[in-house]
């Protein structure tokens, strides 16, 4: 199974680090618009709103980005939520809410859509244990948040960052004199780390098995062909314990092709580069 870092949680202090950058960045302190239409500071009732059903993600959003207001309620994170059932209420100054509400709602239906992607492509994976795994495509800036979106919905995170493991792909071997060496001289030189080949031919994974890898990623492998290589794989002297992960081209549309019995783990990264932000209205009263 993968070994990699999971994003379990998400810390108050980042995420009160990572709202004030957002904020600054809003110039939420020079909100023209709410100078000048509330001038009596108006306590107010405000309900953020599922508008359609989905996997809750931002509890500490919402906290960390609304400490001037009073938190009547809350949904946990990673909670299934029905269509138009409150997430969360609060209770607080008119001005603040509307300062802070675009940068809050717009992390909150994003983290929320990729917890619900995962969750949905993840239910599929269940036949045959398959770790759904993340990739680093991810948002600039929002890498963590995403990853532990995809956590919620029942991923796994991949590498968080290159320092996490090797991961040798074609273009790495420009500068190598083999496939063999790349990961020999990875291997030594990261004692303890998981160590990734891709590759996208027979002739690769032939060589792949042979040398100190102790994972496997193939790349835009035909479902076609998939049993009888993963076979292959296994039923070589290295292959019982090498990690076998799919990737290339899969989605929901074509994912139970791959749900195939001997593999691992199936990367998408269109879990966080390529999702549908989820539907939350923040009323106010």
């Amino acid at each position: 199974m993968i070994r990699h870092t999971q994003i379990t949680t998400l810390s108050p202090s980042f995420v009160n680090k990572k709202l004030k950058e957002f904020f600054k960045e809003d110039e939420t302190a020079e909100d023209i618009t709410t100078k000048a239409t509330q001038k009596d500071n108006k306590m107010v009732e405000a309900n953020f709103v599922a508008k359609e059903r989905m996997v809750f993600a931002g509890k500490e959003i919402i906290i960390q980005g609304f400490q001037e207001c009073k938190l009547i309620a809350i949904k946990n994170d990673g909670e299934e939520v029905e269509k138009g059932s409150v997430i969360a209420k609060l209770e607080g100054p008119i001005d603040i809410i509307l300062k802070k509400e675009r940068v809050v709602l717009n992390l909150l239906q994003r983290l929320s859509g990729i917890a619900s992607t995962t969750k949905k492509l993840k239910n599929k994976l269940e036949k045959n244990s398959i770790q759904l795994l993340d990739t680093r495509k991810t948002t600039p800036g929002l890498r963590r948040f995403e990853k532990f979106a995809v956590y919620l919905g029942g991923g796994t995170n991949h590498r968080f960052s290159l320092k996490d493991a090797v991961m040798i792909k074609d273009n790495h071997l420009i500068g190598s004199s083999s496939l063999s060496k790349a990961v020999e001289c990875a291997a030594k030189q990261n004692p303890g780390k998981d160590i990734e080949v891709e590759v996208d031919t027979k002739a690769q994974l032939k060589e792949a098995l042979e040398t100190r890898a102790t994972s496997i990623l193939l790349d835009n492998f035909s479902p076609k062909i998939l049993p009888d290589t993963i076979n292959y794989i296994r039923s070589h002297k290295k292959g019982s314990g090498v990690y076998i992960e799919l990737s290339g081209g899969i989605n929901e549309s074509n994912i139970n092709q791959y749900n195939i019995q001997g593999v691992d783990g199936i990367s998408i990264g269109a879990l966080t580069h390529n999702i549908s932000s989820k539907d939350i209205s923040l009323d106010l009263k």
